[in-house]
């Protein structure tokens, strides 16, 4: 795992094929100040992963950011027993073979309070998903919401990236952009991300953004603020 926060934040990438399409999917780990580790949208649990996780400490709670990040979730569900399951909102109902202990909303759960901050966003009719924020770190853990493909090669990749305009710079999916119908849901939800202390984002798909973070999460919804 690549360690971005001395003792507080990795993340581990991992090739998935979905759609024909192979990208490579983050995991992002957060050590809490009980030492315990907070794990944001699960990869393929390998051994070698689960052994790296064992040095680092017990894992507390394992959250999906929205109602895609599902595919490795069973053998997370089966290996640790004892940690928290949050489903993304709709997850419940895709996943009913797996029993969760909460579903993510607005709220923060009392197992990272005061310690990361949280929010839905709002706006899209069939699809919702939670942004975290560690101030320690000063990072945003996002899932889909933004997108930044720019390191792709394949031509079905590339053109993926071309075509949902996230290659050139980090942005919202154009096919996800589509379905944020009620802009001022979005807007709220954009705006209280913005009040939040970052400047690293982690994407679960595409390049990281070191810094200036703040700054380039808001050129990425200009155009939100411009209707």
């Amino acid at each position: 795992m690549i360690e971005c926060h001395k003792n507080r934040l990795w993340y581990q990438e991992q090739a998935i094929k979905q759609a024909g399409i192979t990208n490579n999917h983050k995991m992002t780990l957060i050590k809490l100040s009980d030492e315990r580790l907070f794990i944001h949208s699960p990869i393929e649990l390998t051994a070698s992963l689960k052994s790296e996780l064992e040095q680092l400490g017990t894992i507390a709670a394992i959250v999906t950011p929205n109602k895609n990040h599902h595919h490795f979730l069973s053998e997370w569900w089966l290996a640790y027993p004892d940690a928290y399951f949050f489903a993304a909102p709709g997850l419940q109902q895709t996943r009913g073979d797996l029993t969760f202990d909460d579903v993510l909303r607005q709220y923060t759960p009392t197992l990272w309070q005061g310690q990361l901050l949280q929010t839905l966003i709002r706006g899209s009719d069939h699809f919702e998903e939670i942004a975290f924020c560690d101030p320690e770190s000063q990072t945003l853990i996002l899932g889909d919401t933004l997108a930044w493909m720019i390191e792709q090669k394949h031509p079905l990749n590339l053109g993926y990236a071309l075509f949902n305009g996230c290659y050139f710079s980090p942005a919202m999916p154009l096919l996800l952009r589509l379905s944020y119908t009620e802009k001022k849901y979005l807007r709220q939800s954009i705006q209280e991300i913005l009040t939040w202390p970052f400047e690293r984002i982690i994407f679960s798909k595409g390049k990281i953004v070191e810094n200036n973070g703040k700054t380039i999460f808001a050129d990425a919804f200009r155009w939100l603020f411009q209707q």
